[in-house]
């Protein structure tokens, strides 16, 4: 644990320090952000791997979605894959709870960047709202990321996977990217230890566009769970 909290103080002062750093550019264009992003995000692979030993792989067709696919619905079971995910795909934008921009100096810049967030105490209102502002994110070029179960899970528990992933899908009429991952056996939700190993992250056949909703959200689970129970073992 000693490794773990080590990080957790560096990744503290880090993102500190490089968002004080990075103020000025909140009065400049969002792409001017990304760079920087990225360069924080090398920092906090950085510290996991020199500290903690936790390393990564990613499999799959990375040179075709890497180009193509504008709709990325990943599992969830760590903060990493946010990370990687920001990183990986251009002009990257996630879907996440409207509570994160409360987070001090890191809100402002997921403001500035301009994630689409979900208010759930306006129910009906902030679906309608997310459709609306992910749409106008895809025809900017975005790519778009999407936790379909909503929150972290914690390896081996029971799938719960949200109507509003199929919904985006029926309404934006786009191929859908599935990812699997293995992230939670080495950094889980419910645990501070940061355990070293090697997080796989795997981008899987692509969903095409044209399903209905029920048969989309029974592909996509199938495919994420079945996916992620290869990489848990």
């Amino acid at each position: 644990m000693i490794k773990s909290y080590l990080f957790y103080l560096f990744l503290i002062l880090w993102t500190i320090l490089f968002g004080l750093l990075l103020l000025p550019f909140l009065f400049l264009s969002k792409s001017n952000l990304y760079k920087p992003a990225y360069l924080w995000i090398d920092g906090i692979f950085f510290l996991l791997k020199t500290i903690c030993g936790l390393t990564y792989e990613i499999k799959g067709k990375i040179e075709i979605t890497n180009k193509k696919i504008k709709i990325i619905a990943s599992k969830h079971q760590s903060a990493f894959e946010t990370l990687l995910l920001f990183k990986f795909f251009p002009k990257a934008i996630f879907i996440h709870k409207f509570e994160l921009f409360y987070i001090p100096i890191f809100g402002l810049y997921l403001k500035k960047i301009g994630m689409v967030s979900i208010n759930r105490k306006l129910k009906s209102k902030a679906l309608i709202k997310m459709m609306k502002e992910s749409k106008e994110k895809i025809l900017q070029g975005c790519s778009l990321i999407i936790f379909p179960e909503g929150t972290r899970k914690v390896i081996g528990s029971k799938p719960d996977y949200k109507p509003g992933i199929a919904a985006l899908y029926k309404e934006i009429n786009c191929d859908v990217l599935p990812v699997a991952l293995n992230s939670g056996l080495f950094w889980s939700k419910n645990s501070y230890k940061i355990k070293p190993g090697k997080i796989i992250v795997e981008f899987l056949p692509i969903i095409k566009k044209g399903l209905d909703k029920k048969k989309f959200i029974i592909e996509l689970e199938d495919s994420i769970e079945k996916g992620c129970l290869k990489l848990n073992y």
